[in-house]
């Protein structure tokens, strides 16, 4: 067993579609790894906690599991249970990544089980070469030492044959554990996104905001923060249908998304009312910004499923606040949302900061 186990997951890669099968093993070697110094059960939500901290894939539960790893050596049953409930369990597809990580598990433990085979094997193979070596020097006739060269034949067959088998067992488990780890790793990217419009869901907006509003205080650098969201949304959808509104959605999504620089972050925030995160902007610049893309919405044309027509003039309202270097999350998020009920009420189309709009 590995002992220089305690990680700091930031340095770890994180698994995505390109990932090698090195990645994948290393990832899932690392769960292991810990499961063993650390005295934890193997079972799925053990893995299923484990592998979000190995992989840094969730940041508040890597800060939870190092806390607790401060404070003692075991990460027990109820230690487990515990994180995966807070930080896991609330996600849609609880069973299935339930499933998947004891998919994992019983695989990692059938190329365990290859590997133990083949060194085995390797020593037998060592033992056969060993006694026909002994016997080489003892085979005086050309008959007894043919009877040694049939002998190394017939060994060195045999080996090759389990040797191919053992290799086609591993390359299928170790594809199996490659597609296992991207399943994984897509049900908990799922469990963060919008699948309407494919973009961050409110509680991944809400965990960035929280990060973002304390590296501000740790910078002395501030943010800004938008709110948005589509005029008169309910009555467009009354008046075109529940497809046109999935469109409109998606197509003002893409239009922040478009917008937002490789910091920034586009979310969904619920209904038709989306939020932007402009790490280290200045008001002014973001207002700009939110100028354009509601003068984008505006003109777009959004196009419907199974109809040749395009609807245009979709407009929207926009709150803009700047977070200041101390200020919490929840004090920005309710200046942004009183700059957007002030845009609300000049009228559709708006945009809205303090001291501008």
């Amino acid at each position: 067993m590995i002992a220089t186990l305690r990680h700091t997951p930031d340095t770890l890669p994180g698994l995505t579609g390109n990932s090698t099968f090195r990645d994948v093993c290393q990832a899932a070697i690392r769960v292991f790894n810990l499961m063993g110094q650390h005295r934890t059960a193997p079972y799925p939500n053990a893995y299923a906690v484990l592998f979000a901290y190995t992989t840094g894939s969730h940041e508040a539960l890597v800060a939870e599991v190092e806390g607790l790893l401060m404070l003692k050596d075991q990460l027990s049953a109820y230690d487990m249970d515990m994180l995966y409930q807070e930080y896991l369990a609330a996600d849609a597809a609880t069973f299935e990544t339930q499933g998947i990580s004891q998919s994992i598990g019983n695989e990692i433990g059938t190329v365990l089980e290859i590997i133990e085979k083949s060194l085995k094997q390797n020593g037998d193979f060592t033992t056969s070469l060993d006694t026909f070596a002994e016997k080489v020097p003892g085979a005086a006739s050309s008959g007894g030492l043919t009877a040694v060269v049939d002998g190394l034949i017939t060994e060195n067959r045999r080996m090759a044959e389990l040797t191919r088998e053992l290799n086609n067992v591993l390359a299928a488990s170790q594809s199996l554990i490659t597609r296992l780890n991207d399943q994984l790793e897509e049900v908990q990217a799922q469990a963060s996104r919008d699948p309407v419009t494919a973009l961050p869901n409110r509680r991944a907006f809400e965990k960035r905001l929280e990060d973002i509003a304390g590296l501000a205080a740790r910078k002395n650098e501030g943010f800004c923060l938008v709110l948005a969201d589509i005029d008169n949304f309910r009555q467009f959808v009354d008046t075109y249908g529940p497809q046109a509104g999935d469109a409109v959605l998606k197509d003002f999504g893409a239009l922040l998304s478009a917008s937002a620089g490789d910091a920034d972050m586009a979310a969904r925030y619920g209904g038709d009312e989306f939020a932007l995160i402009l790490p280290g902007k200045q008001l002014m610049p973001a207002y700009n910004q939110m100028v354009a893309v509601k003068h984008a919405l505006r003109t777009a044309p959004h196009a419907i499923d199974g109809s040749d027509k395009a609807i245009t003039g979709v407009t929207a309202s926009f709150g803009l606040a700047r977070g200041e270097p101390g200020m919490t999350a929840r004090e920005v998020m309710d200046l942004a949302g009183l700059q957007l009920a002030e845009a609300r009420k000049s009228g559709p189309n708006r945009v809205k900061a303090p001291g501008i709009g």
